[in-house]
């Protein structure tokens, strides 16, 4: 099964993909569904959860939030690092990171947030819920939790596109997939197992969108003039169904609620 490292093989291929049309289709579009969930009052305490190379942590550092980005990746790190540093300077105030484990957050960000974002990370660890309690943990009463998990009906979905028919054939049944970045082993989820999930832990799923459904079999290539209206359509599609249940990611927003007792 894949574990917290096994993101590790892929990152240079991932960093080499910054910019890319499919990289930028799921920050723009990760982006958007995210603003139209984010609380009035500001700024909001964030805890970006995986940060990678900092795209959502710098995005909301300039949406006026203090946001802390964790990763366990040096490399990531040192990549987000470098992006914050072209940044003004009232923005690079606001962010901080550090690095960390997903399911090791600690007593330092218990139910320290309004915001918890965790966009793709999941996939790389053997099981959802514990990801999902951790989250849970780091945020206050009323937060926001912004998941991104890779979406089981996608594997076979990218394949067909592909003209990979016995990948296709062999994706219907598949949860879990060799992805694009050569890290094997990797798990999906269904969308309605990851509502599931949140609630099961106190947090209230309130919207789910789909992430890159027209252009998840695209290579390497880079944004088209067109970016806006390929932007529009996915825009789209992650919100309407059936389009949404087939994209490649799944973006689920919840709201913590916890007992009385909790």
């Amino acid at each position: 099964m894949a574990d917290p490292g096994a993101f590790s093989p892929g990152q240079d291929r991932w960093l080499a993909g910054l910019g890319r049309v499919r990289e930028v289709v799921r920050q723009a579009l990760v982006a958007r569904q995210l603003a139209a969930h984010l609380p009035a009052r500001a700024p909001l305490r964030v805890l970006d959860v995986g940060c990678g190379q900092g795209t959502q942590a710098i995005a909301l550092a300039r949406l006026g939030h203090a946001v802390t980005g964790v990763d366990s990746s040096r490399e990531m790190l040192s990549a987000a690092a470098r992006a914050a540093g072209s940044e003004p300077e009232e923005v690079r105030a606001r962010l901080r990171f550090e690095r960390g484990d997903a399911l090791g957050l600690g007593a330092v960000h218990r139910r320290g947030y309004e915001l918890v974002c965790c966009h793709g990370v999941a996939m790389y660890l053997p099981a959802l819920p514990p990801l999902i309690g951790a989250l849970v943990g780091a945020a206050r009463e009323g937060a926001v939790i912004s998941l991104l998990t890779r979406n089981r009906a996608g594997i076979a979905m990218r394949a067909g596109m592909q003209s990979d028919w016995q990948g296709a054939l062999d994706g219907f049944e598949a949860t879990h997939y060799t992805n694009r970045l050569g890290v094997r082993r990797a798990r999906a989820d269904e969308p309605g197992a990851v509502r599931s999930a949140l609630a099961a832990a106190g947090a209230q799923p309130v919207a789910w969108y789909g992430v890159r459904l027209f252009t998840d079999h695209w290579g390497d290539e880079d944004p088209p003039e067109d970016l806006e209206r390929l932007l529009a359509a996915e825009e789209e599609a992650g919100r309407r169904d059936p389009y949404r249940a087939l994209a490649a990611l799944t973006h689920t927003i919840a709201v913590v609620s916890r007992p009385r007792h909790g």
